[in-house]
């Protein structure tokens, strides 16, 4: 990469220039895209939570490998609806997303690695999709690479966010919780820190799509329900921010850091623009669905 200037702020593309992205492309065609929200994060954590998590771990992984970050994209479905959330729907957010891919794609990168840091189902299942349908319509894509990066399936299955899951803290609790911690201490307010009744919670924890609740004119198993968040849900947190704190979160950001570099050198080094055939299985048939 040769020698860094005292004042080069790779690797964040926003505060780059023309000629340093055109030097950039000259030996790398790499680029990373975290993705965020702004959503509903109880009373102790602030509403840029997500795309938060999503800038600083792309930062920290680019300059560690060698790798562009893209300026965040905020703006996803959340679903939920308490002040402060803003949703844009998932058809928008797709096209968002293969929108940015499309530009950045013409100007020449090949390699795009798309860092999510929102948990969203609704959310991730579409773009997920997006993703498939742009590489297989678009042939602006026929030799680029694109790699869906959540971050739950990133680090080790000791901490983080594959621990939390296990022990069912979604969302605003030890996890998010101690990565700002590490991340932003500044805007963690644990003096604010504020539970739903436990019944509410608890019905959390047990999935986290039950925040929901649904509603139909006419109660029959094709009429398509109207899906809302429950108005009884007023802080919105998903598991027992009580149990984080700043060393679990230094924990947890360093082993996403060193799985995604370590993955991200494997894929720059492989990378030759050849799609080859794997593997294919098919989803469940949507017939069989009751």
């Amino acid at each position: 990469m040769g020698a860094k200037r005292a004042n080069d702020p790779f690797p964040v593309m926003e505060n780059m220039t023309v000629r340093l992205v055109r030097e950039y492309l000259q030996r790398n065609k790499g680029i990373i895209i975290p993705v965020g929200v702004i959503e509903q994060h109880g009373y102790h954590l602030p509403l840029s939570t997500d795309a938060l998590i999503a800038t600083h771990l792309a930062r920290r992984i680019g300059a560690k490998a060698g790798v562009l970050v893209a300026p965040t994209i905020h703006q996803s479905f959340s679903g939920g609806g308490l002040p402060g959330t803003m949703n844009i729907s998932p058809a928008v957010m797709s096209l968002v997303m293969s929108d940015t891919l499309t530009t950045l794609a013409a100007q020449g990168f090949r390699n795009f690695y798309i860092l999510l840091c929102h948990g969203g189902s609704e959310n991730a299942r579409a773009l997920d999709d997006a993703l498939k349908i742009l590489l297989r319509t678009n042939p602006t894509f026929a030799d680029a690479m694109i790699v869906f990066m959540p971050a739950w399936k990133l680090g080790t299955r000791t901490i983080g966010y594959q621990q939390g899951m296990q022990e069912r803290d979604w969302h605003a609790g030890w996890v998010e919780t101690s990565m700002v911690m590490e991340l932003a201490p500044e805007l963690v307010r644990m003096q604010d820190l504020k539970l739903d009744p436990k019944p509410l919670l608890q019905l959390q924890i047990d999935h986290p799509d039950n925040y929901q609740h649904a509603e139909k004119i006419v109660d029959d198993p094709l009429v398509v329900p109207r899906m809302t968040q429950r108005p009884d849900i007023k802080v919105g947190v998903m598991g027992h921010p009580e149990r984080a704190s700043r060393a679990i979160g230094r924990k947890i950001v360093t082993s996403i850091v060193a799985d995604a570099v370590q993955r991200l050198r494997r894929f720059e080094a492989e990378a030759d623009g050849v799609y080859k055939e794997v593997k294919f299985v098919p989803a469940p048939l949507i017939f069989d669905e009751e």
